[in-house]
């Protein structure tokens, strides 16, 4: 996309009293895509009904890891001719929740590391989720602050309800199939309101 044809879309957005529509729903789409399943999987494991050993359950959330880092280097460059992608708040958002990616990230090798040193437990990964979806409320709430739909707002406080909910699950199989749920209604529906909503034009 060149840049005269982006700042003239820019322009007219502007002019209209609008912020760019959010371009990250194939983002929610993906990410929620592949992480309700490793979660349904997870679930089946360690409740013995997959019939395989619970230690394999690492495998699932590996293979998770890599495909969705595959596929986010790709749906990024879906992205290059897209009008809008220059906008203040699809800057920001996908600066926040870039943030949240790494967080998370972060939070799980620390977790797999202070278990490799004999200095966590296995309920560390219990918490995993519920870091997520407390990082999936801070990033709607600003995404909703710089312009984003109205319903990221209370998106945002959705999210943080299942932080501090899915605690008291925690240590427990169903805590996955709680979590499951949560991802569906905070990243695949919102992904796909967001994909309904995006310009779908396209620069020569």
């Amino acid at each position: 996309m060149s840049n005269d044809t982006d700042l003239a879309y820019l322009r007219s957005v502007a002019e209209a009293g609008q912020q760019a529509p959010s371009l990250a729903g194939r983002f929610f789409v993906w990410w929620g895509g592949l992480a309700a399943p490793a979660l349904l999987a997870h679930w089946f494991i360690i409740t013995g009904l997959a019939g395989i050993e619970p230690d394999l359950v690492g495998f699932v959330w590996m293979a998770y890891g890599l495909i969705g880092m595959t596929g986010t280097a790709l749906l990024g460059r879906s992205l290059r001719n897209k009008p809008g992608t220059g906008a203040v708040n699809n800057r920001g958002e996908s600066a926040v929740w870039n943030g949240v990616m790494w967080l998370v990230a972060a939070y799980a090798i620390g977790a797999v590391v202070a278990l490799v040193l004999g200095r966590g437990d296995m309920i560390l990964f219990d918490t995993i989720p519920l870091v997520a979806f407390g990082g999936y409320g801070v990033s709607f709430w600003v995404s909703a602050s710089l312009g984003g739909p109205r319903w990221m707002r209370p998106m945002s406080v959705i999210a943080w309800l299942a932080c501090g909910g899915g605690m008291s699950l925690a240590g427990t199989p169903e805590l996955y199939l709680f979590s499951a749920a949560a991802v569906a209604i905070l990243a695949i529906l919102p992904g796909v309101i967001l994909l309904r909503g995006e310009p779908a034009g396209e620069a020569a």
